[in-house]
């Protein structure tokens, strides 16, 4: 027994000696592996790091029993790992070993302020024993690209509802009907002092500002076709006399010869009767569908005309429906009167301050106020005071929604900015609780993804989505930050097809055109990135606003992607020389679009 424990032990020995043999060979033969890194400088996606390692390992690199690890390291934490069993490779010693991977891990803004580089050790293991010897640490790639962080996706719209209200010509139409006798195209006294009359003369001396009045002249089915034809038309001529004797009356001048008058004779038609069949009461059920079958029917307008008169309730059709028939049906277009806009802003700080009481603006003109004002302060406390005197969904969005841009201007993360978003937020609930609506999903979305906070803006987008919306300025709103939020996500394409939705308004077009191009650069395709930032640039130029630094120092990213030093210089030049550009210049000297054009940087930095 003793005699076979020595033997035990001295077989121990021997393997652990021999086990280092291998190990050895291992960390020899490492220095001929092929690690291939891509993109290079790695690449920030989504909320993570990412890059795509490809891994050849020499001929005998994995003896049996035996694993290579490879350990990536960035500013020395754990990056990931790519880990190769001997197992798994049963020919290692006559062929090479190939394997590739996709390796994540968390971004923080400390990559972006202070670059690091992408390294990795060698870890050469004897699986039985745990043995095992680590190669030299080896640099592969230059640190983060953090393009993506243009996107701003914690940047979303907080979009207002719609006030009511709007500075913008409005009209609307008044209609009164007037009544003619059978056959006569007289405007009797008894119309003039009726009680519609008595209103359309009151209207008229009111002298609103009229774009415009049609007059539907119209007669009852009877008699021959050239009668009638002339009937209606005369008919609508009594009206345009008598519109502008009243216009004389009131003394409108030459105000008058700018209202345009539009007569139509309607003659042959049945659409009137067929109305009045269906509110009439005068006829039996059964009575009305034989009407109804004969002016449905073929033949000429004659034709059914003397169809209906050998009906034997035809008298009771001639005295209870065929007088509403003949008719002149006024439809005067005017401009609805409003407040200038300084006025209305006016009124509105009294309001606020007390000197005014709060019906001395309607509750749209209120909302409409805050609009006219550039400082957020006052937008708070016009819509403060619309809350107060109003309480309306409306007004509970738009207050939540100016909580939100106020947040945006205090430091991110601090207190201040923390209770913005709460106190905006809970008016935002109190909105959703008067009605569900778009506006207010959105605006939450907004405070959360300013908190970073992407799961509970992507949840606030999902139930704005399956709000019912006819507004396209929601709509774009909507696919705006659902873009942006895809690309925090790391979902390029996704985004690409969410802002390719899009449309109409040209700031909403704009917001898209950036992010698309941002999309595209992270998925290595400056050409369409550029195309992106043209169609910005022509909006842009368009709706005459000046472009903004970014913008120009997205296009010297560009320029560094395919190649044009001089793309580089001009661009970034005119990036530098805008508001910005002390932030601007000290990301240029870090960015790593740009380690290949030092020179270009510093020439346009001169």
């Amino acid at each position: 027994m003793k005699n076979f424990n020595i033997l035990k032990i001295s077989l121990v020995v021997l393997v652990l000696i021999s086990g280092c043999n291998p190990l050895k060979k291992m960390i020899q033969l490492s220095e001929q592996q092929q690690i291939n890194v891509n993109p290079d400088p790695i690449l920030m996606k989504g909320g993570n790091v990412v890059f795509d390692v490809e891994t050849t390992l020499p001929v005998g690199m994995l003896p049996k029993g035996t694993s290579y690890t490879l350990n990536f390291e960035y500013d020395g934490k754990e990056a990931g790992s790519q880990e190769f069993k001997a197992s798994d490779y049963p020919n290692s010693a006559r062929s090479v070993s190939k394997a590739t991977k996709t390796i994540s891990f968390p971004f923080d803004d400390s990559m972006v302020d202070n670059p690091q580089k992408l390294s990795v050790v060698g870890n050469a293991k004897i699986v039985a024993t745990g043995t095992n010897l680590n190669t030299e640490s080896t640099v592969l790639a230059d640190g983060v690209n953090s393009t993506q962080r243009f996107n701003e996706a914690w940047n979303l719209q907080s979009p207002k509802a719609y006030p009511g209200y709007t500075d913008e010509e409005e009209t609307e139409v008044t209609t009164v009907n007037f009544f003619f006798n059978q056959g006569s195209a007289y405007l009797r006294g008894s119309e003039k002092k009726s009680d519609r009359g008595e209103q359309f003369s009151a209207f008229v001396a009111e002298r609103n500002m009229t774009k415009g009045v049609n007059i539907t002249g119209a007669h009852s089915p009877e008699g021959s076709t050239k009668v009638n034809e002339s009937l209606a038309g005369r008919r609508a001529s009594a009206i345009e006399k008598y519109y502008r004797a009243q216009m004389d009356r009131y003394d409108y001048k030459d105000e008058a010869g700018d209202i345009g008058f539009n007569l139509v004779p309607v003659v042959e038609n049945w659409d009137a009767l067929r109305r009045a069949l269906r509110s009439t009461s005068s006829l039996t059920s059964a009575q009305r569908s034989q009407i109804g079958a004969i002016i449905n029917g073929g033949g000429s307008f004659v034709d059914k005309e003397k169809s209906l008169s050998k009906l034997n309730f035809y008298n009771t059709l001639m005295k209870e429906v065929y007088p509403d028939l003949r008719t002149a049906r006024t439809e005067v277009t005017t401009v609805i009167e409003k407040k200038p806009n300084n006025e209305i802003l006016a009124i509105a700080q009294k309001i606020v301050s007390g000197e005014a009481s709060s019906d001395a603006l309607t509750h749209g003109e209120l909302l409409f106020a805050a609009r006219l004002t550039p400082d957020l302060g006052e937008k708070a406390a016009i819509y403060g005071s619309a809350v107060k005197w109003g309480g309306t969904w409306e007004a509970h969005n738009d207050f939540g929604s100016v909580h939100i841009q106020l947040a945006k201007e205090e430091e991110n993360g601090s207190e201040a900015q923390l209770k913005l978003l709460e106190d905006g937020e809970t008016q935002l609930n109190i909105s959703l609780t008067k009605k569900e609506n778009i506006e207010a999903y959105l605006n939450l979305a907004a405070s959360a993804a300013l908190k970073y906070d992407w799961g509970a803006a992507n949840d606030y987008l999902a139930k704005a989505k399956e709000v019912e919306n006819d507004r396209q300025s929601m709509s774009n709103v909507l696919h705006n930050s659902m873009g942006a939020l895809a690309i925090a996500a790391g979902n390029h394409e996704e985004a690409i097809a969410l802002l390719s939705k899009v449309d109409g308004q040209w700031g909403a077009q704009a917001w898209a055109h950036w992010r698309t191009s941002i999309a595209h650069l992270v998925l290595d395709d400056h050409v369409s990135a550029l195309k992106s930032l043209n169609n910005l640039g022509e909006l842009f130029k368009a709706n005459e606003w000046d472009l903004f630094a970014n913008y120009y120092y997205v296009l010297a990213v560009c320029g560094a992607r395919s190649g044009n030093s001089d793309a580089v210089s001009k661009n970034l030049s005119s990036a530098f020389s805008m508001e910005s550009d002390i932030d601007l210049k000290n990301k240029a000297v870090n960015d790593l679009e740009f380690r290949s054009y030092s020179d270009a940087v510093q020439a346009a930095m001169n």
